[in-house]
């Protein structure tokens, strides 16, 4: 597979290097006609390169996912193993033993039989009560109570899948406080870019005339819950222990559960559902059109966030793709293109005026009074999670098959409006 993903991947860049020959082609001289013809052949040539690199990431989870069942596996037999050693009796009894891993295989079990716990082998049982009462000491229902916690490998499966279908979701982009509960949390914000200290003269005192004040605000983050419909579940799939149930559920819940949490965490209005950072964001720029992007607007949206935030690993562009299709046509005032697609082949990200960019597709695109672009530290933007995503088993509802559905609380605040702006078209 790997073999593979490299082709992919080289022959995207091969792509990618003659569609920019394609775009570098049109001059001054060059007709309309001719340079709309080149702009058409252009998009086409990077809609297939994107294409191949999407078909390169997928191959790339599922070869990284194959190794890391490979590798529980391995651990586990070299566990049973050791199971298997004299003086290891007590150990094996014990229901506490790789709780982890046992709750795993109960969980799939707990599927095939259609979801009642009732049914399942005694050992299977304990393990599930296992990891119910381990959930339950956060507070959160497991079980008969409402649903089944999601297994460690699963859970880790998900929220791989909310963050592909969403940058939001992904702790990596904004600063994510992941609690056991969904207790009020508050979160204390201060900005203090705008003050200075004094210069001293000998036996002078400090200014006591209330300008050294901090002002320290807060939000309060809740937990919205996020659901997923239905899934309905062949029961032979969950009865057959070869089929990866994993990945397959991991790409369902965690697909639809991140596209609306990013959504939420994007665009969200802060009622009833978390505030988003275009809509707690501040305006950086407005351009000049209602249609057209210049680098010009790009170069203000960027100097219209303090350099207090310009600096850092979160901080980065966000936009939709329609957006970086028009992009990646624009030119800086040295002729050079300030879209970069970064190196498919050695996995470098594209960025724009060499900032990191994540696609977004919450986002607006572009056209009259619309915000498509924001720029800042999005490391003050603080998501909070609770726990891990639980799942909900219905049987008797879609019998002989059985229904999923997967539950999710979160909630979203910017830390400091100054840190991030956005970019907002002309009316």
């Amino acid at each position: 597979m790997a073999e593979k993903i490299k082709e992919l991947r080289e022959k995207a860049k091969k792509i990618e290097t003659e569609a920019r020959g394609v775009l570098d082609s049109i001059t001054d001289k060059t007709s309309k006609e001719d340079a709309a013809k080149a702009n058409d052949k252009f998009d086409a040539m990077m809609e297939e390169r994107d294409s191949l690199v999407a078909q390169a990431d997928r191959l790339e989870r599922i070869d990284t996912a194959q190794r890391e069942t490979e590798a529980r596996n391995e651990q586990r037999e070299r566990e049973e193993r050791e199971n298997r050693r004299p003086g290891q009796e007590d150990r094996q009894q014990s229901p506490e033993a790789n709780v982890s891993e046992e709750y795993r295989e109960a969980f799939r079990l707990m599927l095939a039989s259609g979801g009642n716990p009732s049914d399942l082998p005694r050992e299977a049982r304990a393990a599930l009560q296992a990891g119910a009462r381990e959930y339950r000491a956060q507070g959160v229902a497991a079980g008969a109570q409402g649903g089944f916690l999601v297994p460690t490998t699963l859970a880790k499966s998900i929220n791989i899948a909310m963050a592909a279908h969403g940058p939001m979701m992904d702790k990596d982009i904004a600063t994510e406080i992941n609690l056991p509960t969904g207790a009020p949390f508050e979160l204390p914000k201060v900005d203090d870019t705008d003050k200075n200290g004094d210069a001293h003269t000998e036996n002078q005192e400090p200014a006591d005339d209330g300008s050294g004040d901090v002002v320290i605000g807060k939000d309060v983050l809740g937990a919205y819950a996020i659901i997923t419909p239905w899934i309905r579940w062949s029961f032979e799939l969950a009865q057959d222990s070869t089929f990866g149930f994993e990945d397959l559920l991991a790409k369902l819940v965690g697909e639809r559960m991140g596209r609306t949490g990013n959504r939420w965490l994007t665009v969200g209005t802060g009622v009833n559902e978390p505030l988003g950072f275009v809509t707690g964001a501040q305006l950086g720029h407005t351009a000049a059109s209602a249609s057209v992007l210049t680098f010009d607007d790009i170069i203000d949206l960027e100097h219209s966030v303090d350099p207090a935030y310009r600096g850092g690993p979160k901080v980065r562009y966000q936009m939709h793709d329609q957006s970086v299709k028009a992009l990646r046509k624009i030119k800086d005032t040295t002729g050079r293109y300030i879209w970069s697609d970064g190196d498919v082949t050695k996995g470098v990200p594209a960025s724009l005026n060499n900032k990191p960019v994540s696609f977004n597709q919450a986002m607006a695109e572009i056209g009259a009074s619309a915000k498509p672009i924001a720029f800042g530290d999005f490391s003050e933007y603080y998501v909070r999670k609770v726990g891990d995503p639980l799942l909900g088993v219905a049987r008797e509802k879609f019998w002989p098959n059985i229904g999923i559905a997967g539950v999710h609380r979160v909630d979203g605040s910017p830390g400091q409006t100054k840190a991030i702006k956005t970019l907002q078209m002309a009316a």
